[in-house]
């Protein structure tokens, strides 16, 4: 999805959209589906059973600032 925003917001240079976004999320680095996955697999578990009406972020500290 990513990849798609930074060519349709510079289709000349898409690395740099990609390079400045990475530079203000904390961790430095886009998510992976696989980390998407695995909350949504906690949420959905019995390990989970006492979360109720949170709000998950997972953006890698983008939020955070």
């Amino acid at each position: 999805m990513m990849r798609s925003i930074e060519g349709q917001v510079a289709p000349e240079d898409p690395e740099s959209i990609h390079e400045g976004t990475k530079a203000v999320i904390a961790l430095k680095r886009y998510g992976t589906n696989e980390e998407v996955a695995r909350l949504a697999l906690f949420l959905a578990s019995d390990e989970a059973s006492y979360c109720s009406g949170g709000i998950h972020m997972i953006d890698g500290g983008y939020t955070a600032g």
